[in-house]
């Protein structure tokens, strides 16, 4: 079970990814009061889908205060061709991107992404949380396949994550055995599809160090609300 760490930093505290799985809340929109009301969100950090938000003037002034509410923030900006809304030029999504990791906690950008490289290297000069992450909404591809994306996202990223559509037995056991893998980051690996829903729990259980689940509504196929699924891992590992 790969068990290395990383940490969140947003001001005077420090959140430590990697020794127990961390529970992402995942907001579509920052329309409304966040949080609604003094410690509502059952999550450890928030990730604001900004492609999904749009950039309402001062956005980047409601994600720090989330921040000083008490969560990490990690920014994301999911390209289309990755099952995001993001359809502009990444010159301008690298912008918005260095303005957010001056002043929040993490960015997450995609592996097969022209900016990743950038991104990544910047989050590191900061200091920063980098997650590079890998999609296939279509399939899941060989082991083999993915170990090669893992071994060099590693390289750059802080966090890897995999994140792949399981159509069978055997795609769940190709995803297991990566988190039986010895990485030299932490590694969060995700298997879509509603028939698959229980992996969003028995993954982080297995040493996948992040478990995403909306604040505001599904992002993803089979993905549980961040309470239900902080209260079952708090259930499975108090």
């Amino acid at each position: 079970m790969n068990r290395n760490k990383t940490a969140f930093r947003a001001g005077k505290r420090e959140l430590t990814v990697g020794a127990i799985p961390r529970v992402v809340g995942t907001l579509s929109s920052l329309r409304r009061k966040f949080p609604p009301r003094p410690g509502a969100p059952a999550c450890d950090l928030v990730e604001v889908r900004l492609d999904l938000t749009g950039r309402p003037p001062g956005w980047l002034v409601r994600c720090k205060a989330i921040q000083a509410a008490g969560w990490p923030v990690l920014l994301t900006i999911r390209l289309a061709a990755e099952g995001g809304a993001w359809n502009a030029a990444d010159e301008q999504r690298l912008f918005l991107f260095e303005n957010g990791l001056r002043e929040l906690a993490g960015a997450d950008v995609e592996w097969r992404s022209k900016i990743a490289r950038p991104v990544a290297t910047l989050a590191k000069e900061l200091r920063k949380v980098c997650v590079i992450s890998y999609h296939d909404f279509q399939k899941t591809p060989p082991r083999k396949e993915l170990e090669g994306v893992i071994a060099q996202a590693q390289e750059w990223a802080s966090i890897v994550k995999i994140s792949t559509r399981l159509t069978s037995r055997k795609d769940e056991a190709v995803l297991r055995s990566l988190l039986a893998g010895k990485w030299k980051r932490p590694l969060c690996v995700i298997g879509m599809g509603a028939a698959w829903a229980h992996t969003r729990l028995s993954f982080p259980n297995l040493g996948s160090c992040l478990a995403y689940g909306y604040l505001d509504k599904p992002t993803a196929p089979g993905q549980w609300s961040a309470a239900q699924l902080t209260g079952k891992l708090r259930q499975a590992q108090p």
